[in-house]
């Protein structure tokens, strides 16, 4: 062996050396990082409480995935992958997914007013209510649980309600609460109209569309509530103590869906998800729009189905649901290729503050300074409500909203 060839040997044997500890190094630390999850998921509740279900997607790649609880007390079933549970108003994005993909077939375009095909909506407003408004919370369009809520006769006290009655109730309406675009105020009732839109669109029903539609996202166990009374397979039962200790069931007698109410797996959301991270390697366009602001939007903070506004100080896409006892979170963090998805069927959590903490453990450290206005802590020099109206965030990561009372503040956050 020459002289070149041993210092080349020497060479590649050093090299060889640090690549190897590199990976043990990885390995350890994404060890450590598990485990850290692990313990977080396994704190909030025991393995005979209502389920909680945890994933996580990393670089295209399915990383974590925990099942823990009881998907039925009754039975003592506990969760797994085929278990199915609410994500509620998670599921909007899936709604505007549809929407987007006709409006790229050239089926319907989002600047087209609702009433080309909805045509006894609103005959006395005047302007444009665009789908595009429905899609992102601006047109002025009143969230129906409002409504209801207004009449003293709550959603979940009329059995067997479904879109249909929430469609003639808004059908009544008159007038907008604003002007389309020209502020946000979240509804329901936009994406419940979009299930209509879709129906007249494609030609078929909307269940038949979405499940086709989920089909060919891979998302085999995945469809919106149909009828209340109908057996969904593997079902999470909802779950709530009510503050006494003891668990009962939260009965849910509507059979609404498109603004929520979608029956998914955790699987099947990190399929999901997994797609959303190699969209632009795969060159989906319909994945890779839908995660941008909807074009000639008024807002830039919501899009289709998600907020488009930083979360833990970072660029992030995100929603959160809840109806009844059942819940979700998922958290997109676009700079560090990660997702976290939470679901439960137990209401003594909450998916948001478990997405968080769970994510903090992965995220790259980030030395940023708190995006909020140092207004929200003043107090002297003020002479007018407009100087102090607007929306902040809190230094503990805290959304505030300050309104003047001549403004409508009718919002429904689910």
């Amino acid at each position: 062996m020459t002289f070149v060839s041993k210092l080349d040997h020497i060479v590649m044997r050093k090299i060889t050396t640090l690549i190897t500890l590199f990976i043990a190094t990885f390995i350890v630390a994404q060890n450590s990082e598990i485990k850290k999850i692990d313990s977080i998921v396994n704190s909030k509740i025991g393995e005979n409480d209502p389920s909680l279900f945890v994933g996580i997607v990393k670089n295209g790649e399915i990383v974590y995935e925990k099942y823990r609880g009881l998907a039925n007390l009754q039975h003592q079933v506990k969760a797994d992958e085929k278990t199915r549970s609410n994500i509620a108003s998670t599921a909007k994005q899936f709604t505007a997914l549809m929407i987007l993909q006709l409006s790229l077939e050239g089926k319907l375009k989002l600047e087209d007013d609702i009433r080309k095909y909805l045509p006894s909506f609103y005959p006395n407003v005047k302007e444009e209510i665009k789908i595009r408004h429905l899609l992102n919370h601006t047109s002025g369009i009143r969230d129906f649980y409002d409504l209801m809520s207004i009449q003293q006769n709550p959603w979940w006290r009329n059995e067997g309600f479904d879109n249909d009655d929430a469609i003639e109730l808004l059908e009544k309406q008159e007038d907008l609460a604003f002007k389309p675009g020209s502020r946000y105020m979240y509804s329901n009732s936009g994406y419940t109209l979009l299930t209509k839109i879709i129906a007249n669109v494609s030609g078929k029903k909307f269940h038949e569309y979405s499940n086709e539609f989920f089909k060919e996202l891979g998302m085999n166990n995945t469809s919106f509530l149909k009828n209340y009374m109908y057996v969904i397979p593997n079902q999470a039962q909802p779950y709530s103590d009510w503050g006494d200790g003891v668990w009962q069931e939260y009965p849910m007698m509507t059979s609404l869906y498109g603004d929520g109410f979608l029956f998914t797996t955790l699987k099947d959301q990190l399929i999901f998800e997994q797609a959303i991270q190699n969209a632009k390697h795969n060159h989906n366009v319909l994945l890779i729009k839908s995660q941008q602001a909807i074009p000639n939007s008024e807002i830039k903070t919501y899009g289709f189905g998600l907020e488009l506004e930083d979360r833990l100080n970072r660029k992030s896409v995100h929603h959160s649901g809840g109806t009844g006892s059942y819940h979700s979170q998922m958290a997109r963090y676009l700079d560090d290729k990660l997702t976290v998805f939470v679901m439960s069927n137990n209401s003594r959590l909450w998916s948001g503050a478990i997405a968080d903490e769970v994510a903090r453990v992965l995220l790259s450290k980030k030395n940023a300074a708190n995006n909020y206005n140092k207004r929200v802590k003043e107090n002297s020099g003020l002479s007018s409500a407009e100087e102090i109206t607007g929306q902040y965030r809190s230094p503990g990561e805290y959304l505030i909203r300050i309104e003047s009372k001549q403004q409508d503040s009718m919002e429904k956050w689910e």
